[in-house]
């Protein structure tokens, strides 16, 4: 596996975790103070779509004049920007050849 797909493991962990740590700590509220806390679940990612797909409908549709135009690089700028790029992944890779003997 590699790094980032560890790290996203880890850190989906440790939003279940909190996600528990909060519905003990919201039940052990409603109890002490007899009132329930009034949070509401997150929204999960298809109810999102849904509502930006009925706004979408209500919307008045775009004109042809509004296109944005993308910002083109030139040469030499690709160029170094490829230049860093690769001294950048060559270093992390030096790094972690360091790290693991």
């Amino acid at each position: 596996m590699s790094e980032i797909t560890q790290a996203i493991k880890a850190r989906q962990t440790q939003i279940l975790q909190l996600q528990s740590d909060i519905k003990t700590l919201q039940s052990a509220a409603s109890v002490l103070g007899g009132k329930t806390t009034a949070t509401a679940p997150p929204k999960t990612k298809a109810k999102r779509k849904r509502r930006k797909k009925a706004t979408k409908a209500k919307a008045a549709p775009p004109k042809a004049t509004q296109k944005r135009k993308r910002a083109t690089w030139s040469a030499a700028d690709k160029a170094a920007i490829s230049k860093r790029m690769k001294a950048y992944w060559a270093k992390r890779r030096k790094e972690k050849a360091k790290a693991k003997g």
